[in-house]
């Protein structure tokens, strides 16, 4: 059960569910604030230069090459915010990042939160990358400097990464994904350090390397399929929240 409470830091109000890790961000207020939020409202204008009903003010790269449409779109479901959906041939699917690269990974930060809850309909059959990245239209495919969560088509393991031009810390099998089931998957960065969980869980992920401290990043999601088939990943909730000056 949620128990939110309030922390400053640096003179910002900081909301945290203390239920949980106690890093797990749910609002900030204050000057030093940049947030986002994945709310249901964002989709319902499309992007001109996007393929079927995908969010205006994200960048997105869709690939198509089977029958059907990869996209983003509303749920009619309650408790789903969106869900993305690949086109039916391997390797379709859809990457999309929010327009300009606000987050910075840096020492003057006092935190960056990132936080996606999912559930993919196919885990070893998709590939999923969440996290805060540098602008790229094929972020699987090999980006340069990025924070982030994945797990990879053959396999249902979470893995975790730092990357900082193009020079990975990668921590694997933190976790498993579960097909037809929500996960809660985030990290925390307290100005040196990159904590993440998965489905509240710590372990012993916290990445200290290959932190991309030279360069802005942005709310990036990529999803693909790994056959012949459409599969879809259902979105309940997504923010990111980064208190500290630039």
């Amino acid at each position: 059960m949620a128990n939110v409470i309030g922390k400053r830091y640096g003179g910002n109000l900081v909301y945290v569910d203390a239920g949980s890790h106690q890093m797990r961000v749910i609002d900030a207020i204050g000057p030093d604030v940049v947030k986002y939020e994945f709310l249901p409202w964002v989709h319902n204008v499309q992007d001109e230069d996007a393929t079927g009903t995908d969010p205006e003010g994200f960048v997105t790269t869709v690939v198509e090459a089977g029958s059907g449409t990869s996209e983003l779109d509303q749920s009619n479901t309650v408790g789903i915010l969106s869900q993305m959906v690949t086109a039916a041939n391997e390797n379709d699917g859809i990457s999309l990042q929010l327009v300009g690269p606000q987050f910075e990974f840096t020492s003057n930060q006092s935190l960056v939160y990132f936080g996606i809850e999912l559930d993919i309909n196919d885990v070893d059959q998709t590939d999923i990358l969440v996290g805060l990245c540098i602008e790229d239209t094929a972020l699987l495919g090999g980006m340069t400097d990025g924070v982030y969560i994945e797990s990879v088509d053959g396999s249902a393991s979470i893995s975790t990464v730092t990357e900082k031009n193009s020079t990975e810390t990668q921590t694997d099998s933190v976790g498993t994904l579960s097909d037809d089931t929500f996960h809660f998957l985030e990290f925390f960065f307290d100005g040196s350090s990159v904590y993440y969980f998965v489905d509240g869980s710590q372990g012993d992920t916290i990445h200290t390397d290959n932190i991309p401290d030279d360069v802005a990043l942005t709310f990036s999601m990529e999803f693909l399929t790994g056959e012949a088939t459409a599969n879809t990943c259902d979105i309940r909730q997504a923010r990111a929240i980064q208190v500290g000056r630039t």
